[in-house]
């Protein structure tokens, strides 16, 4: 077998294991561009990996990812072969739940720092233009978020 023959088996097999994690067929995975994203944490180690789905979809098979874990706008995946199976239980229970503050959004009109009605991970705080409250943190599922994004939706208890 030639390199390029080993390279396109590779990607096959790839493309396979993909389709595969998103509950797709090869054929649906074919309809739609996307990228992989590691997700590592701040030290680098990679505990899983996110889908991107590039705008363009059918809807048929947004609707297929739709219950699909998430983290803002990555379907969240495992694909055998790229983590330890012994550790995967544990990386989906990690990856399944993120954590959200309370968040400070200054009131142009008012002149005031007002607390948003949303709570938000500190990417969404930013996203907002916003800072977190230290010391409000609530460890939730990610799908208590806003689709594709980094916050919950107005006066969520997080209790």
């Amino acid at each position: 077998m030639s390199s390029g023959q080993l390279d396109d088996e590779y990607d096959r097999e790839e493309a396979e294991a993909i389709a595969a994690a998103l509950y797709l067929t090869p054929n649906e995975l074919n309809e739609i561009e996307y990228t992989i994203h590691e997700i590592a944490n701040d030290d680098g180690l990679v505990y899983g990996y996110g889908v991107e789905i590039k705008e363009g979809a059918p809807q048929h098979i947004l609707d297929k990812l739709a219950p699909l874990p998430r983290r803002g706008n990555l379907v969240l995946i495992h694909v055998q072969g790229y983590a330890d199976d012994a550790d995967q239980e544990q990386m989906e229970i990690e990856m399944a739940r993120t954590t959200v503050y309370k968040v400070k959004l200054y009131n142009i009109a008012t002149d005031e720092v007002v607390i948003s009605r949303r709570m938000a991970t500190y990417e969404g705080a930013a996203k907002m233009g916003g800072w977190t409250v230290e010391g409000t943190g609530h460890v939730v599922d990610v799908t208590d978020l806003e689709p594709g994004e980094e916050w919950t939706p107005r006066d969520f208890d997080a209790s």
